[in-house]
């Protein structure tokens, strides 16, 4: 299965045991939330995982999801049910009691001064949709464009506005330490607008001493798309944020917009994600719906790196299996599809063409591929092309190897060499020891480096005699 497969762990899947089994099950990512739960649990998650990824000897990423410069409700001692058609009130306080009061509260004086008569407020990925019937500074009130539940700390977005909120907070500055300290893999940063939203995270994690911990940019908003492409060349990753998405656009620009961001991405080699929704109906139900295997396999056709499960395994009932679902998804369909596949252009720097040279080479061969490398970059680069054949990376860096579980189809193995060519020749021992089919083919590496002569091996593993 070269798919990755994420999680997100919430109150139904934070246990030792249903970590465990979501990692069996096909998991290698699992997400924490910052907008839920509190320090303690995120250090509790991290723990766990680290815990279970020693229990079976795999690398697994942790990723970090932060809040990002979203408005949300405030407090509510009671949810407020409506219907389509009810009015309610939004005030501006921290809480509220809610319930047949129909009153909510908003912390956030920069939503006040920005949302204005007939602006359409959405909730729960767009299921939940307001008109706004008039607004002050200090009072909002809206009528009920569909029968709806409001919960406490519900995120709402203004339809169709971008509001100029700042990009990181004193708040998410402290979940970015917790992140570093507990050796987080990377960081997602939510409504990315601009490249120094991602610049400024990325000088934060520089002075945390955390240069390693990558950046996985949310296209969530009309203003990320339009600068997707300077976007995709800041971030270490790109998520495609389905449910943000959906609210900013019309739904039925949704799949166009995924199609465009994962394209653009395979173009560019970075690894990309798809969440919100794979399998959401299994948040209630052991089994998926038709129409949501068929958006399943339809990412895969894309070629995207990664699927995120989110409500799924945070609060579902099945966390479990959902993911067994999903990987059956994969298996059954990945071996008959060709996603999308990165092209050589004439921009193409000398370490892309080596990567491409080096996929083409094992292809018209048959061979695997195997790689040393220190950061995990030649390891991405080759993998960026989609070969048909296993990629093995190697490294001494745990880091690099945790890192790497977000890049479709590497497989990765430890080793203890620091330098290169001694680096592919522990590789290459470790190959030839392993249960590999007989007169297997790898082509062995590391990364293009400017030296005189550099080593690209062929070599056909045999058993030893007496195997």
């Amino acid at each position: 299965m070269k798919t990755r497969i994420a999680v997100t762990i919430g109150r139904s899947s934070m246990s030792r045991d249903v970590i465990r089994e979501m990692a069996l099950a096909g998991a290698s990512i699992f997400r924490v939330n910052f907008s839920h739960g509190s320090p303690e649990e995120w250090v509790e998650i991290a723990r766990l995982v680290r815990g279970v990824e020693s229990d079976l000897g795999r690398y697994f990423t942790l990723l970090g999801d932060l809040r990002g410069p979203s408005i949300r409700l405030g407090v509510l001692e009671t949810p407020v049910e409506v219907k389509a058609g009810d009015t309610v009130k939004i005030i501006q306080a921290t809480e509220s009691t809610g319930g047949a009061t129909k009153i909510i509260p908003l912390p956030s004086e920069e939503a006040f001064k920005a949302i204005k008569k007939n602006h359409v407020i959405l909730m729960d990925d767009g299921r939940i949709a307001f008109r706004v019937e008039s607004a002050t500074n200090s009072e909002i009130l809206m009528r009920a464009l569909t029968d709806a539940c409001v919960t406490s700390r519900k995120t709402i977005v203004v339809q169709g506005q971008d509001l100029d909120l700042p990009s990181i907070t004193e708040e998410e500055i402290r979940a970015i330490k917790i992140a570093v300290e507990n050796d987080f893999d990377y960081i997602g940063l939510s409504y990315v607008r601009r490249v120094e939203d991602i610049a400024a995270l990325r000088g934060i994690l520089i002075s945390l001493g955390a240069k390693e911990t990558g950046i996985v940019a949310k296209i969530e908003t009309p203003v990320g798309v339009k600068k997707l492409d300077e976007i995709i060349e800041a971030a270490d990753g790109i998520l495609v944020a389905r449910g943000d998405l959906g609210m900013h656009f019309p739904l039925e620009d949704v799949p166009s917009l995924q199609e465009m961001i994962v394209k653009k991405c395979v173009d560019r080699g970075k690894p990309v994600i798809v969440a919100t929704q794979l399998l959401g109906s299994m948040i209630d139900s052991p089994v998926p719906t038709r129409s949501e295997i068929v958006d399943v396999v339809l990412a895969l056709s894309q070629g995207v790196d990664v699927l995120m499960l989110t409500g799924e395994t945070a609060v579902g009932k099945y966390p479990v299996e959902t993911v067994s679902w999903l990987s059956r998804i994969i298996e059954r369909y990945e071996p008959e599809i060709k996603p999308f596949r990165r092209r050589i252009t004439q921009e193409s720097d000398i370490g892309d063409r080596f990567a491409f040279g080096i996929a083409s080479l094992a292809e018209s061969l048959g061979a695997m591929i195997g790689v040393f490398t220190k950061s995990g970059k030649t390891a991405e680069r080759i993998a960026s092309f989609k070969p048909d054949c296993r990629v093995i990376s190697a490294s001494p860096n745990r880091k690099t190897l945790r890192r790497l579980m977000l890049t479709r189809g590497v497989e990765t193995i430890e080793v203890s060499a620091s330098e290169y060519e001694a680096g592919i020749n522990e590789l290459e021992t470790k190959l030839s020891k392993s249960k590999l089919p007989e007169n297997t083919i790898a082509v062995l590496t590391y990364g293009f480096r400017d030296e005189p002569v550099h080593i690209v091996r062929i070599r056909q593993m045999r058993r030893p005699s007496g195997e």
